[in-house]
């Protein structure tokens, strides 16, 4: 304790010695500080001193002696100096004071107390004792009060005590009576209380400087960094009071608010946000009236036919009684961001060459109409022949048909009516329920007729009289029915029938098809099997980077050769496996078949390899465990695994798709975003969740080279996926023109015919060896024979 009390005095002379001695700026202003407080009182001290000198000049006139006149003429003398001292500095702040300014504040206390220590030295011995005790009453309540005023100049105030003390003590002993004794013993005990004390409050006033001085400090740092957050960062501070005026409005704020920043002090954020709020014109009212902490509260407004974006971020300010006193926050501006969003969704449930909705639109409006227990019907379109009209005229006769063909669909249909493209020439009318609450069949085959004699007149493109005609097959759902993709089944099912029965046709569903079952229950029963049988097998189909030509990844496709039917497309048995729960069991083989070939063979040696999976898979709570299984079976680094979904994944139970990708990501294993835009296309997941890759489907490639729809519809998917920081590969590359297009719009990388076809290991290993030998001009028009 001795100890602790001896470091705290130790600090307290350090300090007193670093205000009198260093040249600091921090010295500086702690010496101005106390400078100035005391030469504030300069007035006061005088006051009192003159009215003191002149007070002892009359009680001690019976002395008549020159040298108390003396006395008096030097207290008025050093008074006057001080004032002289105090009107230099009446009307100034002391933001500073010099060490020499400090010292001669020291001398003028001294002089002072030496003056007064006059007094009981000289005359203190010889006056009577009613006088005495005046001077020892006037002298002692000098001393406090003195000590006292100079307490933020430790030295003077010091000085000052210990020559009044001395003083004192020189005319106790000089006086010669025991009791001065005990006087001198208590001015003994009582001086230093008082320096103690001048010196206590000196060091707390000095830390109440240092303190502010810090809080100054601060505040500038802040200052300096929310002025250079403003101007850098896209964002902006608020403050409201609680009438909701603004305080402090900056000009990155007005900025974001498109605010006139001479109306900024008049304006009522809230009011100002109700008078422009595109929808929900009340929302930021609501959200304050809780008086909680918020974030990320968007807000659509439009000023001057001008639309725009921003996000509060803001929670209420108290004061020391908990009262609200304001709010304060960030405002975000995220124009671009929705920006992107909306037209990402725009894609993505919007086919692009047509205009119509495309496959996940519909097949939400299905299960909307469902879950509502509505009934209705839905019809399936597959044009007749245009894989002639696309094989004979090319890709942009085909597309102008098509276009055509979804204006006669809009046509012929009942604004009711839902129309969509499902790709291809695949095309989809959903009839939602009557009114009446009733759907008859004969109003739904009405409706089918009316169409396919639309589709059948003749077309006209470009001189050229075309006769395409349509297959329809139509299928009812009743209300409480639940299965989408039954419904899809069963309108398929129809349209083949039509085609099987000549095409330009409707046909019903009905339950006696079953030639399309009796199939799919074959084949669900030898695919169980099919693997054992060794009929399972990876073809693999090169990826290329764009820039470099590089061959830098391969993806693998489950081909299945049926020894009896031959070659099954995987379109049919993945669908039959998915439905007939074997896809699980496949998935997991085809996992282990390319992350062992990816590990041994040397054709795929440094590629990375890239896996379909099913969205059935995906919805398995072991999938995970079999990834990260699998990858610890093979030794297979997770990086050079690619899984391909796609955003069917997200229908049924998004919430755990997303789930389970963040923790597939979290193994290191990468994930790609397959055939983008064709079908269940979403921003929503795809700003939810971070993809690796974004597939451009090989669609959109077909269409890229003719600089019109395709063309821009694939530039703002590769420009999109680039700001979202994603990679992008392009399907279906089959000409040297449509690689080139690609590398001028920054695509990272492509796959397709150009290159091979999907084949199997040894051809695979053919041609990475060629690939190896040849030169970057020599890989463009490599392809491979292999089917």
């Amino acid at each position: 304790m001795t100890s602790e009390i001896f470091m705290d005095y130790k600090q307290i002379w350090a300090g007193i010695r670093s205000m009198y001695e260093d040249e600091g700026a921090l010295e500086g202003k702690i010496r101005g500080e106390h400078l100035g407080s005391v030469i504030r009182l300069t007035p006061y001290a005088m006051a009192a001193n003159i009215g003191s000198a002149s007070l002892m000049l009359w009680a001690l006139q019976d002395l008549r002696s020159i040298g108390l006149y003396l006395w008096y003429t030097c207290m008025l003398a050093t008074a006057c100096v001080a004032m002289q001292r105090w009107r230099h500095y009446a009307h100034r702040q002391l933001q500073t004071a010099s060490r020499r300014a400090a010292r001669r504040a020291t001398w003028h206390a001294s002089i002072l107390a030496v003056l007064w220590a006059c007094l009981p030295v000289f005359w203190f011995a010889s006056v009577t004792s009613g006088q005495q005790l005046l001077i020892a009453t006037l002298f002692t309540g000098m001393l406090s009060a003195g000590t006292f005023l100079l307490s933020p100049l430790p030295r003077a105030s010091l000085c000052y005590a210990s020559i009044f003390t001395a003083a004192a003590l020189w005319a106790l002993w000089d006086a010669g009576e025991p009791i001065m004794a005990g006087v001198a013993g208590l001015m003994v005990f009582y001086a230093p209380i008082n320096m103690v004390g001048a010196i206590s409050s000196w060091r707390k006033a000095t830390a109440l400087i240092i303190s502010r001085s810090e809080a100054v400090r601060q505040e500038q740092l802040l200052s300096t960094v929310f002025r250079d957050f403003e101007q850098s960062a896209n964002e902006a501070l608020w403050e409201i009071r609680t009438n909701g005026m603004l305080a402090q409005a900056s000009a990155r704020l007005c900025t974001l608010l498109r605010l006139p920043p001479a109306h900024a002090p008049s304006t009522s954020l809230p009011e100002w946000l109700a008078q422009h709020a595109v929808r929900e014109n009340d929302a930021f009212s609501k959200i304050l009236d809780q008086q909680a902490p918020f974030h990320s509260l968007p807000m659509a407004l439009e000023i001057h036919g001008e639309r725009f974006h921003l996000a509060f971020t803001g929670k209420p300010f108290k004061d020391e009684w908990g009262h609200i006193r304001g709010w304060r926050g960030v405002v975000a501006d995220k124009t671009s961001i929705v920006q992107a969003q909306e037209q990402l969704e725009r894609l993505a449930h919007t086919d692009s060459l047509t205009g119509l909705a495309n496959r996940f639109f519909i097949h939400q409006a299905i299960a909307e109409e469902m879950q509502a227990g509505r009934g209705g019907a839905l019809l399936l379109i597959d044009l007749d022949y245009f894989k002639t009209v696309n094989d004979t005229l090319g890709h942009s006769v085909g597309d102008a048909v098509l276009q055509e063909i979804a204006k006669r669909l809009q046509t012929a249909s009942a604004p009711t009516h839902l129309m969509a493209r499902l790709g291809g020439d695949e095309f989809a009318v959903l009839m939602r329920q009557s009114r009446d609450g009733s759907y008859p069949l004969a109003l739904a085959q009405r409706q089918a007729q009316i169409l396919a004699e639309a589709l059948n007149r003749p077309l006209h493109m470009e001189g050229r009289r075309l006769r395409m005609g349509a297959s329809i097959g139509l299928a009812l759902f009743e209300p409480g029915d639940t299965d989408v993709d039954g419904l899809l089944v069963q309108a398929d099912t129809a349209l083949y029938v039509a085609k099987d029965a000549g095409r330009g046709r409707y046909v019903a569903y009905t339950p006696e098809m079953g030639e399309r079952n009796q199939r799919k229950a074959r084949l669900e029963n030898d695919l169980r099997e099919a693997i054992q049988r060794r009929e399972m097998s990876l073809h693999w189909q090169p990826q290329i980077d764009v820039s470099t030509g590089r061959l830098c990844g391969a993806e693998g496709l489950l081909r299945w050769q049926h020894p009896e039917l031959g070659a099954i497309a995987p379109t049919e048995f993945i669908q039959i496996a998915e439905q007939s729960g074997i896809i699980d069991t496949l998935g997991a083989w085809v996992l282990l078949q390319a992350c062992e070939a990816a590990v041994h063979q040397p054709a795929l040696a440094g590629l990375d390899v890239s896996v379909n999976v099913s969205a059935l898979q995906l919805r398995d709570a072991d999938f995970v465990t079999v990834v990260q299984a699998t990858l610890l079976t093979t030794g297979l680094a997770p990086h050079r695994l690619e899984l391909e979904i796609t955003e069917s994944v997200f229908i049924e139970d998004p919430a755990r798709a997303l789930q389970q990708l963040h923790a597939l990501r979290a193994l290191g294993v990468r994930i790609a975003l397959d055939d983008f835009g064709t079908g269940y296309s979403s921003l929503s997941y795809l700003s939810q969740f971070p993809f690796h890759t974004l597939k451009i489907d090989r669609a959109f490639m077909q269409k890229a080279g003719e600089h019109g729809c395709g063309h821009t519809i694939v530039k703002s998917i590769v420009r999109m996926a680039s700001d979202l920081g994603m990679r992008t590969v392009a399907e279906g590359v089959e000409a040297p023109e449509q690689l080139a297009l690609l590398c001028e719009m920054g695509a990272t990388q492509a796959q397709g015919y150009l290159w091979s076809r999907p084949c199997s290991a040894e051809a695979f290993a053919a041609l990475r060896s060629k690939w190896d030998q040849g030169t970057a001009e020599e890989r463009v028009p490599m392809r491979s024979e292999a089917p």
